[in-house]
């Protein structure tokens, strides 16, 4: 095996991480997200990772339910969002 060949090892590029305080209010957000077309991956016991190009999808829904996350990092564009030219 080749130093290139390193199976079950993967770089994701583009994702976006929801962490949260504790394993129950995770629990509580994937309630609340469940009904989403998203990808989303459980990461650990407190975090979620998903597509960026999914970002505003989560925000939304988080903000619709009273949910108000701090947001790290600059947003992604989003190909959902509509354009100000539409």
């Amino acid at each position: 095996m080749s130093r290139a060949d390193t199976p079950g090892t993967m770089l994701h590029v583009n994702v976006a991480m929801l962490e949260c305080d504790t394993s129950m209010t995770l629990e509580e957000t994937l309630l609340r997200l469940s009904a989403l077309p998203v990808h989303l991956q459980r990461v650990g016991d407190k975090a979620l990772a998903f597509p960026a190009q999914e970002f505003h999808i989560v925000e939304r829904a988080l903000l619709a339910e009273e949910v108000y996350p701090t947001v790290v990092g600059p947003l992604p564009l989003s190909t959902s969002e509509p354009s100000e030219d539409s």
